[in-house]
């Protein structure tokens, strides 16, 4: 990270767009079997901060949301930017300079992920630009001549310690000691978060009904098809279905998948497990959410989740399912 004197500071300034509406940055941080994951993100702005480490419980990633995912280096924050906040005109940009209150730093060269749809730039934890942000009180993103932004800044340092605690004791966890200077890691990498296991209940008549009507004569649905958890809270399991791994009769491949997204519906005890709620992915988990509810996560290419469905995990209401931060 090249460090920029003061000097166009003033001039930010007077250039600066008027900052965003009040709300916070916040870390969601998570588990799948795949990676630990820790995502600093501030709704509706267009540039956040990830991170991601190796899970100990060392899962195939072709059954975790992580399947086609650009993922940074251990001890090191991927930064990430939509083409709003920074106009994806060219396939490449180096003239992206943060201002940490009154202090300057030039991104390392970034390219434009045509998939993910999005800027991505990695940078070390222990960069003097990562530790100012930690305690920043203002920021300002100048991207070039074309213009500069008032980012917002609350809660942007502890969300960002929170997701640097998550993924370090995971790598730590892993043998991946942490570089000098990072400092001490006082968190404790997740334990496996329970998973519902496959063909441990009784799949109930109503899903492989609907497999077989879809299908037009029996549907094969393998294990690895279901996953069970109570999302809806009603004390009955529910059961979620990737047909990627489900067959009609004289298939050999699914034949609900495209080229990487399959069909993925989800059956509510409380609705009888009919009318499944129906989307699209690379994936799904059943993960544990703060609230203390069991969500849906969900993992696509940029065509499911370039809209940010990808980005918060799906809580049922009662009605439908939600994205709850």
């Amino acid at each position: 990270m090249v460090k920029i004197g003061t000097g166009l500071f003033a001039l930010l300034w007077v250039l600066c767009a008027a900052p965003l509406a009040a709300q916070n940055w916040n870390a969601d941080v998570s588990d799948d079997g795949g990676y630990a994951g820790g995502f600093v993100i501030y709704p509706g702005l267009g540039m956040g901060f990830n991170c991601a480490a190796r899970s100990v419980q060392n899962k195939p990633l072709m059954d975790t949301m992580w399947f086609e995912s650009t993922v940074a280096p251990p001890y090191q924050f991927q930064i990430t930017f939509d083409q709003n906040l920074v106009p994806s005109d060219r396939p490449q940009r180096s003239d992206i300079v943060m201002f940490v209150d009154q202090t300057g730093y030039r991104l390392p060269a970034m390219e434009w992920n045509e998939l993910d749809g999005e800027w991505q730039v990695n940078l070390s934890m222990t960069d003097a630009s990562i530790r100012a942000l930690q305690t920043v009180t203002r920021l300002v993103l100048q991207v070039g001549s074309q213009a500069a932004w008032d980012i917002p800044v609350t809660g942007l340092g502890p969300a960002l310690e929170q997701a640097r605690q998550h993924c370090a004791a995971t790598w730590l966890a892993t043998g991946n000691p942490a570089p000098s200077g990072f400092g001490s890691i006082t968190a404790a990498a997740n334990p496996p978060v329970p998973q519902p296991q496959p063909g441990r209940f009784e799949l109930p008549m109503q899903v492989q009904a609907y497999a077989n009507q879809q299908c037009n004569g029996p549907a094969a649905i393998a294990p690895d098809a279901l996953q069970a958890g109570d999302l809806d809270r009603d004390g009955v399991p529910d059961v979620v279905m990737n047909w990627r791994d489900v067959l009609c009769p004289g298939e050999t491949l699914s034949g609900f998948c495209g080229a990487a997204n399959c069909s993925i519906h989800v059956f509510l005890s409380s609705r009888g497990y009919a009318n499944p709620w129906a989307m699209l992915g690379t994936g799904v988990g059943i993960v544990p959410h703060r609230s203390g509810a069991l969500a849906l996560d969900i993992g696509g290419t940029f065509s499911v989740c370039g809209q940010g469905a990808c980005d918060t995990p799906w809580i049922w209401t009662g009605s439908e399912f939600e994205q709850v931060p």
